[in-house]
Parts: structure tokens; C-alpha cells; sequence
């Protein structure tokens, strides 16, 4: 009888120390993977649908060998590495023409996501040339707040109509969003100095004032601080510079 319960506790003891493990391994640190990496270990837990490996590795980049960053500042054609670099003033100026700054909005295409399931939508946006800050208004209850509000992370891109073979403008912005309830004073603010309502109050035929508590009656204001904007602008070749230039948010 005694022999039979040593067995049990040991058995117990061992069956506790395996769960242990498995718990302590199941909350390690997932370690850092290749980007170009593709299959799974033997004893990778199983995924749930809708998870990629991103959503628990920091996955690595190996961006001296990336098609982008050659574009941006390695040997490309007839330049050398960092020739033709726009300083990060003078291209944040150009973004500024290309997105033509305050009361002026250009309809961009939005890029949004929720598990792993991107939507695109278009939308107007005004950019705050002194904050770099893109401005939307929209409707509520859309699907695309629904991503923001679970997940801010965005992509917007602009491009201008295609003309002529060779001719080229467009701008990419990578940023963070927050929306922005009509009840917050900085709407009000947002409306009176950034964002060309007077359009609708004009169409309307309201008052300035009607319109804009209409609009924070039923619209939400997106705010979307801009970290990374690319351009590629083939009239930058005619200066000696690439077409493709970067402007990055200084780190605080």
C-alpha cells in the first residue's frame, strides 16, 4: 500500500513539474524571427485563424537589401548610395505642395485593419503642414472607425491622376489614428482652422456655426499623426534629385 501511494505522489509531482514547464514555456518571450522565414518548427504551439507571426515575434528586416530602400538611398541607377537625398526640410516642404496644407483637402485612399483583415475606403483628408497631421471627417458607426478604434494603426496613399508615361505623383503616409468625438473642444478647433467645412455649410446653405454642430453632431474627426510620408515624384529628377524621397518623424 505504501509503495502504491509513493507512486501516486510521484506521479503527481512529476505531472505538476511538466505542466509548470509547459506554462513557463508557453509565456516566454516568442524570440525574434527572419521576415523571409516560412514554415513552422516541429513544436510550435498551434495558431488560432486570424493570428500571424508578427502578432507574437518582432519579426526582422533585413532593409539594406530591400527594392525601397535602394530606391530611397542606395545605389540605384545612376545614383550612388546617398546621392540625391532630399534633406528632410525640403522634402517635408514638397509634401506639404502635394497635400496642399490647410482648408484644402485631397480624397486619399484609407488602409485599415482588424485581425488580419485589411479594408480600404476613401476619404478626404486635410494635412497641417506644422503638425504633419492628417485630418478626416466621417460618418459614425462605419467600418473603418471600427478598425481605428480596436486598432490605430493606418495607411493612407494619394496619387495624382495618370498623365503621361514616365510622370509620376504620389505620396504614402504610415501613422497613428485616434478619433475624435464632436464633444472634444479640439473638433471645434480642428473645423475652424483645418478642416474646410465651409464647403458643406455653402452647399447647405446653413450658417458657418449651423454646419459645424451638425458636423459634431453626427461625424467623428480622425486624427492621424503622421510617422513616415513617401513620395515618389518624378519632376525631382529634373534637380538632380531621386523620385523617390522619405520624410520620417523626428524621434522625440
Amino acid at each position: 500500500m505504501k509503495r502504491i501511494m509513493c507512486i501516486m505522489v510521484l506521479a503527481c509531482f512529476v505531472a505538476y513539474g511538466t505542466a509548470a514547464a509547459a506554462e513557463k514555456k508557453s509565456t516566454a518571450k516568442p524570440k525574434q524571427i527572419e521576415a523571409a522565414v516560412s514554415g513552422l518548427s516541429a513544436n510550435h504551439p498551434e495558431i488560432p485563424q486570424g493570428v500571424s507571426c508578427n502578432d507574437c515575434h518582432e519579426v526582422k528586416l533585413d532593409a539594406k537589401t530591400t527594392a525601397t530602400q535602394a530606391w530611397l538611398q542606395g545605389p540605384y541607377l545612376k545614383y550612388a548610395a546617398g546621392q540625391g537625398v532630399m534633406p528632410q526640410d525640403q522634402i517635408r516642404a514638397e509634401i506639404v505642395k502635394i497635400m496642399l496644407g490647410k482648408k484644402q483637402k485631397r480624397t486619399c485612399v484609407l488602409g485599415t485593419s482588424l485581425n488580419n483583415v485589411p479594408l480600404t475606403t476613401t476619404a478626404d483628408f486635410v494635412l497641417d503642414p506644422d503638425t504633419m497631421t492628417l485630418y478626416g471627417l466621417h460618418e459614425k458607426g462605419t467600418t473603418k472607425l471600427l478598425h481605428i478604434k480596436q486598432n490605430p494603426k493606418v495607411s493612407l496613399n494619394w496619387h495624382e491622376e495618370f498623365k503621361t508615361w514616365g510622370t509620376v505623383l504620389c505620396a504614402q503616409f504610415i501613422g497613428t489614428a485616434e478619433l475624435i468625438e464632436g464633444s472634444n473642444p479640439e473638433a471645434e478647433k480642428i473645423l475652424v482652422d483645418i478642416y474646410p467645412y465651409e464647403e458643406l455649410a455653402k452647399n447647405m446653405k446653413i450658417e458657418p456655426q449651423q454646419a459645424r454642430e451638425m458636423i459634431k453632431k453626427g461625424m467623428l474627426i480622425s486624427k492621424i499623426t503622421c510617422n513616415q510620408i513617401t513620395v515618389n515624384n518624378s519632376a525631382f529628377e529634373k534637380d538632380g534629385m531621386r523620385k523617390y524621397q522619405r520624410w520620417e518623424r523626428p524621434a522625440k
